[in-house]
């Protein structure tokens, strides 16, 4: 008895069981029977499949008299696994059930079954998806879950029998023909769950094969593959159209799909080959699906093209898999039972619908719609917390999964902001944001007039759309169009910026005014804010420039009118300590530096001695600036206690600097608060070569550092049990520091801390190299705080330097370069996270200007100026903060508007162009000119009388300060 080709083993079993007059189960008892014992694991039922053993296949062999290579040959599971009983050797039989073990079966035609044996016997075949139609009988060989499977007529669909030509043809053609019927059936069972009314195609078919008897629910099920089967061959055919891919691709003009109405190409193809007009409407807004999945996949290959183009192309989403026959079955008889669905057991879930998965969707969409009711949007940061939940990090981990979504998760997203989730970046969404609300409030934009009314950073971004409207997504011109701007109005529109010269001469003003305060812009750090202005930032890069050799000669210029030191050739931590120990000098009365040394603090009086030592080593520049001091080659200084008994014996660290420049004051000189109560001469533990026994049990603790932390760059203060390994290891990098500069060759035995740490002693700031490993281990523990790069940008201080060195990269040592790129942070991706620059905050002000007003009539009666204090107020009403944000406004417009006017004409010096600090201590001068306050102002006014603006000249003239009285 020979076996039909690629008939089931059970189906064959069962024919040879049939012809002995026994059942499936007998038969498989009895062969694998041993000693009695039979080993068969597993239910029978309609749809199962056995599998057989070596021990158990020869029996089998025997009983039907033909060779096992003809079985082989013949059956397709008749070597597919191999179950061991008992014994390890004995013959074992196994049972299983359902499509994750069993393949795609479906009855055999019965016609060509009894011209193949002789006899009329039911037989279940492996059919593949172009196998269903038997074209002979002209009959659908259906598989049903738990049964021997049906044949339906195909007399009254003969469109089915000509889409498996089509489909057999296609394979032929086309090697990747398997994969897009795979698409294509996830398409048309999508189609198929939406119930769309004006299907009628699907519908007259579907009443057309329905078997007698049939319960209509029932048969909708189990018939979906059947009546979808030429649409999804037509759809098949159209996807492995190398044509339709080109038109796709030139019509996304770089562009990914926001939805299947970007791409008219490919849904008018479908409605057209589909012969359904009405197609094109439905999905022209559908934002998901596998046809969104497969048309996003496509434009992004040809916008990045990479070598997993075509794998990703022909990949089905497991939420995007059509549902079994047996889940589909279950469900519909859930729904049928009614009251009882809910005491029936749960079906199982496959992969991609665990139960946990929904459980965490839905604990997030509830922050998620706390948030978009707040704000009306989803464009949220990456860093966004919502109710102490990351909802920035699951918006972004929901945006990356977007294309395998089920279809309930993308409706529930799209109900609280249709563009949460965009081809273009989220930056610009949010930004976009920001630009409606300003609409709504003020009205629409005059793109023309260069945007008056919005923020700079807002402004320019208008105009910047409008520059590059041409290459923005039809949806984003789309959005644009909703604020006014659309293609005509980008072509005329007009940049909105400030005046660069203003910008610079209100920075000047800034740094003038610090340097009357402080004497000099040596104290200025990156951080330091004067007046709510980053002066320091602004100095930082212009310092930065003046580096490159890219500053303007007059800009320059205008600084070294400020302080001719202000960027000067050496650290600045020297600078800053130089200008403590003048100050130091000028408080004891700026007489002899000797005579004044006893009355300076331990701080000051430590840096002199230092600079005495090093006077050989040190510039041409910094010799005149101590000669100022009274520091002189030939000056002893001796050593004289401290000015008072409370003097700080803090780290030495130049004033005004940031902590981060402790390193640097150590590199120019400075000592550590350890090294100044340690007599000096006294040598530190292993700093001599010779000091073999101490060196080696420092080097036990060195090793034991860097295993735990992977580094030498160890801060001074550091005990390693119980030893002070921060302090040793600062006496071997200042020992190697004075061999280098003495010319002489490093000592061998550092060669040891090199072995442990190659960057133990290098050339620029400690500080650096120990945030540096921060962001190396930051990096290698996974930490994300963008969803583009590697890199750890936050708004911590870590992340703040990690941008720091972007920023500067171009300017940093090579070695400093090398390192950084160890960890990702190339001259490319330097480029690439160098972030905007901050945008002040607008202040929100009352509208009701004119009862404002009246306070400002009555303070200026009552003081005689509008030169409130922020902090102010005036019978209850906020003046100072009302004033401030009326000054911020107008400094941002280019314009006067008529709330400056009105206040302009109760005081013209309101809002003046230089500090206000300098007009709050006018007006108290003025007021006040006898107090020492006023006198100290006074004499600092006319010591810096060129350099005040001719305003505030007029202004002291006319209280009895003028050009003839300065000193």
């Amino acid at each position: 008895m020979a076996p039909l080709q690629g008939e089931m083993t059970l189906s064959f079993l069962g024919r040879i069981a049939d012809r002995y007059g026994l059942t499936v189960r007998s038969l498989l008892s009895s062969v694998t029977e041993v000693g009695g014992q039979q080993d068969v694991v597993g239910a029978q039922q309609g749809d199962s499949e056995v599998f057989l053993n070596p021990a158990a296949r020869d029996p089998v062999s025997a009983l039907c008299r033909v060779p096992q290579v003809g079985l082989r040959r013949a059956l397709p599971a008749w070597t597919r696994e191999e179950p061991l009983g008992p014994s390890q050797e004995g013959p074992a039989a196994r049972l299983r059930n359902g499509v994750e073990t069993v393949a795609a079966w479906g009855p055999a035609c019965p016609g060509c079954v009894a011209a193949r044996t002789g006899r009329v016997a039911p037989a279940r075949v492996y059919l593949a998806a172009h196998q269903r139609v038997c074209p002979r009988h002209r009959c659908w060989l259906m598989g049903v879950p738990g049964s021997g499977g049906r044949v339906v007529g195909l007399a009254g669909c003969p469109e089915v029998v000509q889409a498996q030509e089509d489909h057999l043809r296609l394979l032929r053609r086309c090697p990747v023909a398997g994969s897009a019927f795979e698409v294509a059936e996830a398409v048309t069972a999508w189609w198929w769950a939406q119930k769309w009314p004006e299907e009628t195609l699907w519908q007259a078919r579907l009443c057309a094969t329905v078997p007698e008897g049939e319960e209509p629910g029932r048969w909708r099920v189990l018939a979906r593959g059947l009546v979808t089967y030429p649409e999804t061959v037509a759809v098949g055919k159209m996807l492995v159209d190398q044509t339709m891919r080109r038109r796709i691709t030139t019509q996304v003009r770089g562009h990914l799909p926001f939805c299947l109405g970007d791409l008219p190409v490919l849904i008018d193809e479908l409605a057209c080959c589909l012969r359904r007009p009405w197609l094109a409407d439905r999905l022209a807004s559908c934002m998901d699906g596998p046809l969104f999945a497969w048309a996003h996949q496509c434009s992004k290959a040809a916008v990045v093209p990479d070598g997993d183009g075509q794998r990703l192309l022909w990949k089905v989403h497991p939420a995007h898999r059509p549902r079994p026959l047996a889940e589909e079955l279950a469900q519909h008889l859930r729904e049928m039972a009614g009251g009882e669905a809910a005491e029936a057991p749960p079906t199982k879930r496959r992969r991609g619908h665990s139960r946990q998965a929904d459980e965490a969707f839905k604990a997030g969409l509830t922050r998620a719609r706390a948030y978009a009711a707040a704000r009306g949007h989803l464009a949220t940061r990456a860093d966004t917390l919502q109710d102490g939940f990351p909802l920035g990090a699951w918006m972004t981990n929901q945006r990356m999964l977007r294309l395998g979504m089920p279809a309930w998760r993308s409706t529930a997203l799209r109900a609280l902001d249709p563009y949460w989730d965009t081809p273009w970046p989220t930056l610009w969404q949010r930004t976009y944001h920001q630009a409606r609300c300003h609409v709504a409030e003020q009205g629409p934009l005059d793109a023309r007039g260069g945007f008056p009314g919005t923020g700079l950073s807002l402004g320019e971004w208008l105009y910047l759309q409008c520059t590059r409207y041409p290459d923005l997504h039809p949806e984003q011109q789309r959005l644009l169009a909703q604020l006014g701007i659309d293609a005509e109005a980008a072509r005329d529109a007009r940049p909105r910026r400030r005046s660069q010269r203003a910008g610079e001469q209100e920075a000047l003003a800034h740094a003038r005014a610090w340097a009357l305060e402080h004497g000099s812009l040596a104290g200025v750090s990156v951080s330091t804010v004067h007046e709510d202005y980053p002066l320091g930032r602004w100095l930082s890069d212009r310092r930065g420039q003046m580096g490159r050799g890219v500053l303007s000669p007059d800009r320059a210029e205008a600084l070294t009118w400020i302080d001719p030191w202000w960027r000067p050739p050496w650290h600045l931590c020297w600078q800053r300590s130089y200008e403590h120990a003048r100050q130091q000098l000028q408080q004891a009365g700026g007489g002899e530096m000797l005579a004044s040394l006893v009355l300076m603090d331990r701080q000051a009086q430590e840096w002199l001695r230092i600079q005495q030592r090093r006077y050989h080593l040190l510039l041409p520049g910094q010799h005149d600036l101590l000669d100022q001091l009274g520091l002189k080659p030939e000056t002893a200084i001796a050593d004289v206690p401290a000015a008072t008994a409370s003097a700080s014996v803090a780290p030495l660290r130049a004033p005004g600097g940031p902590q981060g420049d402790a390193e640097g004051a150590e590199a120019v000189g400075g000592l550590p608060a350890v090294a100044q109560q340690r007599p000096l001469g006294v040598p530190r533990l292993g700093q001599r070569p010779d000091h073999r026994a101490g060196f080696e049990s420092a080097l036990v603790h060195a090793r034991a550092w860097a295993d735990v932390h992977g580094h030498l760059a160890v801060p001074r203060d550091t005990r390693q049990s119980g030893f002070a390994l921060g302090m040793w290891l600062f006496g071997q990098r200042n020992r190697a520091k004075q061999r280098a500069r003495k010319g002489e060759p490093a000592s061998p035995h550092l060669g040891q801390l090199a072995a442990i740490d190659p960057w133990w002693n290098p050339p620029w700031d400690l500080h650096w190299q120990r945030n540096y490993y921060r962001a190396r281990d930051c990096i290698r523990a996974g930490r994300r705080a963008d969803t583009v790069g590697v890199l750890p940008v936050g708004k911590d201080a870590l992340g703040i330097w990690v941008k720091r060195q972007c920023t500067l990269y171009d300017s940093l040592h090579p070695g400093q370069q090398h390192l950084l790129t160890a960890i990702g942070i190339t001259p490319e991706a330097a480029r690439a996270r160098v972030g905007p620059r901050r945008d002040f905050r607008r202040l929100t002000t009352t509208p009701r200007f004119d009862t404002d007003v009246a306070h400002a009539r009555s303070y200026r009666a009552q003081h005689g100026h509008l030169a409130a204090h922020a902090s102010e107020q005036h019978e209850g009403f906020p003046i100072g903060r009302w004033l401030a944000g009326h000054r911020q406004r107008a400094r941002k417009k280019t314009g006067t508007s008529p709330q400056a006017r009105v206040l302009a004409g109760l005081d013209p010096w309101w809002n003046p162009p230089w500090p206000m600090r300098w007009q709050y201590a006018y007006h108290h001068t003025r007021a006040h000119p006898d107090t020492p306050r006023a006198t100290r102002w006074i004499t600092t006014q006319r010591q810096a009388w060129r350099l005040l603006h001719r305003d505030q000249q007029q202004l002291l003239a006319d209280i009895g300060i003028s050009v003839d009285r300065q000193l």
